[in-house]
């Protein structure tokens, strides 16, 4: 069985590959669609820079697949096309040197919109015309397309009339051999120009991010998920929706979220790297981070989830609400104005209006655990460490600074004094001031 190898080279747009759109830089794109041909390995052909080669070996490690991908360095770095192709064709010779009948397809890494569709046909002419090495082209490359397509006999004089002279060592040999084989370099156009667009600047990194953008969106669509404005959300490409979830315009969903069925995700949320159940709903405006939200939830709008907090199932969480590092229990509800950082909160516990866990004590972080059934009164300061136990009452506007039994009242406020006529008393005081007398 013949092998099959797929080489991804430098278009001139190195940089702008390991540029990150949706969530995965651009030339992780590429490197996807070549990995769908199902190749024996992939060759990818860095640029001289070092900071060429960091960004292939860190765009190579997020990229799951079970086929080798190899990292080999182009020497001095081309700026024009021919030379480019010598790095290509220096690259390739020492495979094709040791497996005469392998296909080899070389694909600009800087096309990320090109799709597997593509490659499968660029694959089939390659078979048919029996060449070793077959170039994809197009677009703005119908010159390119000129140069490749020649016999392999022909190659060695092309390279040889281009300097670097040590570049094109060793390719009359490969010449020779290709030559007595029957084999030819030959290029595959791609017949949407749009594919093969090069991204080589921030203009065309814009119009590759809406593209890329119009085909995940569609992709979850296909999937029932339900986008009122595709135009305006913006959803990475790694995150998964259930179907009937309705996500409304200006969204960005971002990391590897992934969203249950049949929730609803509301104008202007902003979501990163969290998991959530069925049937949520996410008010306007709200945003989370590294957060869990569990089937049957409902937050915002207005809400804000820092890392490591989990709401769970049926809860709600309402405006200028803020949780970090918070488990918040099942049907529990804290529905205005409040703060819970370093908490664990029971099943069925209310939170008033404008509650705070002083969590931070200047040296570190302390926790605060509130028991199933409890009662938090609005204007509550809960300083941390504190437990609050199963079934309590706060009352409103208490500072607890100790911990609170099970079913027991805290009330931790100052008494109210009322004093009559004060009111009479400091307005005459004042005017007996203004004429200079003696209050």
């Amino acid at each position: 069985m013949k092998r099959k190898t797929v080489v991804l080279f430098s278009g001139g747009g190195e940089r702008t590959v390991f540029q990150t759109v949706l969530g995965r830089p651009l030339g992780a794109h590429v490197l996807d669609a070549a990995l769908g041909l199902d190749p024996d390995a992939v060759l990818v052909v860095s640029g001289a820079e070092d900071a060429g080669r960091d960004g292939w070996e860190n765009l190579i490690k997020g990229v799951e697949t079970a086929r080798p991908v190899f990292l080999l360095p182009a020497g001095e770095r081309a700026s024009a096309r021919r030379p480019a192709l010598l790095a290509v064709l220096a690259a390739v010779r020492p495979i094709l040197e040791r497996y005469p009948e392998c296909d080899i397809v070389a694909i600009p890494a800087d096309r990320p919109l090109v799709s597997g569709r593509t490659l499968k046909a660029l694959l089939r002419a390659h078979a048919a015309r029996g060449s070793s090495l077959t170039f994809l082209t197009g677009g703005l490359e119908a010159g390119l397309a000129g140069i490749l397509a020649v016999r392999s006999s022909d190659v060695f004089p092309l390279l040889a009339a281009h300097p670097p002279a040590r570049a094109a060592a060793g390719f009359e040999a490969l010449a020779l051999r290709l030559t007595k084989a029957g084999k030819k370099v030959g290029f595959y156009e791609c017949p949407d120009g749009a594919e093969t667009l090069p991204v080589r600047n921030a203009v065309a990194v814009g119009r590759a991010a809406r593209e890329l953008q119009r085909r995940k969106n569609e992709a979850l669509a296909r999937a029932g998920v339900v986008l009122l404005d595709p135009l305006s959300a913006w959803i990475d490409w790694a995150v998964r929706i259930g179907p009937r979830t309705v996500v409304h315009p200006y969204v960005v969903i971002e990391g590897p979220t992934r969203i249950g069925a049949d929730g609803a995700i509301y104008p202007h949320v902003h979501i990163m790297a969290s998991t959530l159940g069925a049937r949520v709903k996410v008010l306007t405006s709200t945003v989370m981070e590294d957060t869990v939200l569990e089937s049957d939830v409902q937050v915002g709008p207005f809400s804000r989830f820092r890392p490591k907090t989990r709401v769970r199932t049926g809860a709600r969480v309402g405006n200028f609400v803020e949780m970090k590092n918070t488990d918040f229990g099942p049907g529990s509800k804290a529905q205005h104005l409040s703060y819970l950082g370093d908490s664990t909160v029971g099943e069925g516990v209310n939170v008033g209006a404008g509650t705070i866990t002083c969590n931070y004590d200047g040296v570190a972080k302390n926790p605060t655990r509130i028991g199933a059934g409890a009662f938090i009164g609005s204007g509550t300061e809960l300083v941390a460490p504190v437990t609050v136990g199963r079934g309590a009452y706060v009352a409103a506007g208490s500072t607890i600074t100790k911990d609170v039994t099970a079913g027991a009242l805290a009330i931790a406020r100052a008494r109210q004094v009322e004093k009559p006529g004060w009111v009479l008393e400091r307005a005459r005081a004042r005017k007996a001031v203004r004429k200079g007398g003696r209050p």
